[in-house]
């Protein structure tokens, strides 16, 4: 836009003069294809200007191409790699010079560059951990920073490594993509007016990643000028990933939108095919922030998905068109006493048995009831497969206790004990000492490693609970039987009532729940912290209201009379709100969400998420001045909950 808006040969030459100062950075380049894309750019660019330079007259002897290798840099752990960027930016100058040979608009033009000798990149291209070393000033900073999920990250990377990572960087949270560090860095080693455009995991966008990368980056001068908000990734790796580019503050230029700020409404973004966007530009060449910003999605599982891309006057830290919740906070009223837990999670397989075995255990001493449950995942929920699985429970027992079960404490000790003992000796640290949490599982080595005990205290007094699968793309929530055990991949809410079924199930709660919410793939992973822990429930629902939510029972009967008649899962099920045409599981959820607005006393025409936003500060102020709000679960007296309470579930018929 600078070189077409330059009308002089002084405004071209001082752009000229800029773009052989400018450097670029990848400070993760693997085997350099962002530098050598960069490079080739940068050369075409400077070509561009040449052309003009001599359109307008300039001297032949200064029509000389200048850009080299010398203003690109690279950073990368792997010395195979660096070795193999060093290359590739080799590569690059070769192949430009020898095409340059054979463009017309550059007849006239000579290349300041020579193929021999070769250049060495070895200060160019360094192999280091980007994390913990100085990065070079430079003016652009781009790259495609390695995908690693927070709970990976100790076992790809190890426990020293991640205090090492922990220590330097203690505002990141820890539960933060790996991504986000060199988001974080990236935008701390710009100058003002400095650019940064960095590929990262579309959790960037989510909750502590979000908070780690995004809200740093808008809240210290940041402003995102373009964004692919979720995107296939092509590679081989199987995730969706975000594109976030933007510019670090300068003189003159406002703020980036904060994380707390409202994005505008959908009615206020501009949908667009081609995402052009116009551009003020003042005398000189110089440009101004654009009017809007382009934030593009793309809609599916494959690479060939359609897109979407609007024109937004901002773009916020969620990469959302939108009303923008990440301002919503966590309420006292839904967090104590906690309603929202994980399920189970075993750490070993040796925990697991089958119903056969199971059976013979019983028939041998029937005591072993008492430690074996049902074990119900993720993937049983919603496919509605046969729970053939127990889980071997000894809770909070001590290994006397636990010992007096003599046939599945034995089987815990054969094949569980060993694999403990040999985990916590080669995952010693550097002193030779065994690390937390491996001491933890050894010292109860009979245990699950979270066995969620404050869970089990509340699900054992309910005849049945509410869970979802943890990680989902559909709203389908479900009764299961308190004597159940939940796993790991099922978010439990600890509510038996129908009413509270009918608010979770709403489409009020899945506006939330996907907005709120970290993703995985294409899929919502459910968060206690940010989705349930911020949901505001209705606050003064009538007797009538609460009655209308609760015929939400109507909605499971009409699941079950479908899947018997088709022999439909509940994902298939659920499956079929995706294609068009008339579905009476569609009606059934529409009336849900009529009876859920009316509870709320929501107007017909206000959007569900700037509602709900509005409702969550209001109660969050209301803690502040200590005053009592409607918690989460029946807002009706305890007497009155059993006519609230009916008896379908998930369940299973124990053999004794």
């Amino acid at each position: 836009e600078r070189i077409a808006a330059a009308g002089t040969l002084a405004e071209l030459r001082v752009l000229l003069a800029e773009l052989r100062r400018f450097r670029v950075l990848d400070p993760a380049c693997g085997s350099g294809n962002f530098l050598y894309v960069a490079y080739r750019e940068m050369k075409r660019l400077e070509r561009e200007l040449l052309v003009r330079l001599r359109d307008k007259g300039e001297k032949p002897d200064r029509l000389v191409s200048a850009i080299s290798l010398s203003q690109f840099f690279g950073l990368d752990v792997v010395p195979y790699a660096v070795d193999l960027a060093r290359v590739t930016l080799m590569l690059a100058k070769e192949l430009e010079l020898a095409e340059a040979k054979q463009t017309e608009e550059a007849d006239g033009l000579l290349d300041g560059e020579k193929p021999l000798p070769l250049d060495n990149l070895e200060k160019q291209i360094v192999c280091t951990d980007a994390l913990f070393t100085d990065w070079p000033k430079v003016d652009a900073i781009i790259g495609n920073p390695p995908y690693l999920g927070a709970k990976l990250l100790k076992p790809e990377r190890g426990p020293d490594y991640v205090k090492k990572l922990r220590k330097a960087y203690a505002t990141v949270p820890g539960m933060a993509d790996y991504c986000v560090y060199w988001f974080r860095k990236a935008h701390d080693a710009l100058d003002a007016g400095g650019r940064a455009g960095l590929v990262g995991t579309q959790n960037i966008r989510n909750t502590n990643s979000r908070i780690g990368g995004l809200d740093y980056v808008l809240g210290n001068g940041g402003v995102i000028n373009d964004a692919v908000s979720t995107q296939v990734w092509s590679g081989d790796a199987q995730v969706h990933v975000s594109i976030v580019n933007w510019e670090k503050g300068r003189v003159g230029f406002p703020p980036g939108p904060s994380s707390t700020a409202d994005a505008p409404p959908e009615s206020d973004a501009q949908s667009t095919s081609e995402g052009s966007r116009e551009t003020r530009k003042p005398a000189g060449g110089t440009p101004t922030l654009p009017e809007t910003f382009r934030l593009a999605f793309q809609r599916g599982d494959s690479p060939e998905s359609p897109w979407e891309v609007f024109e937004v006057p901002t773009i916020n830290s969620s990469l959302s068109i939108g009303i923008d919740v990440t301002s919503a906070g966590p309420l006292l009223a839904n967090t104590k006493p906690q309603r929202c837990f994980n399920g189970q999670m075993i750490g070993h397989r040796g925990f697991l048995i089958s119903t056969e075995q199971r059976a013979e255990w019983v028939a041998l001493d029937a005591r072993n009831v008492e430690v074996t449950y049902p074990y119900l995942n993720g993937m049983d929920a919603v496919t509605g497969a046969e729970l053939n699985r127990f889980v071997i429970d000894f809770e909070q027992r001590d290994r006397f206790q636990a010992e007096a079960y003599p046939t599945p404490f034995d089987h815990i000790r054969i094949t569980v004990l060993p694999v403990r003992e040999r985990k916590a000796e080669e995952g010693k640290d550097a002193d030779g000492k065994v690390r937390p949490h491996h001491k933890a599982f050894l010292a109860h080595w009979w245990r699950l490693s979270f066995g969620r005990p404050e869970m089990l205290s509340v699900i054992k007094l309910l005849p049945r609970y509410l869970a979802c699968a943890y990680v989902t793309r559909r709203p389908i929530f479900m009764f299961v039987s308190s004597n159940i055990r939940p796993s790991n991949l099922i978010q439990v809410f600890g509510f038996a009532d129908d009413y509270s079924f009918g608010i979770l199930q709403s489409d009020l709660h899945w506006q939330w729940f996907t907005t709120k919410c970290g993703k995985l793939k294409g899929d919502f992973r459910y968060s206690a912290e940010n989705v349930f822990d911020t949901f505001p429930w209705p606050q003064s629902p009538t007797r009538v209201q609460i009655a209308e939510v609760a015929a939400a029972l109507a909605l499971r009967g009409l699941r079950r009379e479908i899947m018997g008649k088709l022999g439909y899962s509940l994902r298939e099920l659920y499956r079929t709100l995706e294609e068009p045409g008339a579905n009476p599981l569609r009606d059934a959820h529409a009336r849900l969400d009529t009876a859920v607005r009316a509870a709320y006393a929501m107007p017909k025409d206000a959007d569900p998420l700037a509602f709900l936003l509005a409702l969550n500060l209001d109660l969050a102020a209301k803690e502040e001045r200590d005053e009592a709000i409607t918690p989460p679960g029946f807002p009706l007296l305890d007497s009155e909950r059993p006519a609230f309470v009916t008896s379908d579930c998930i369940r299973v018929e124990l053999a004794r």
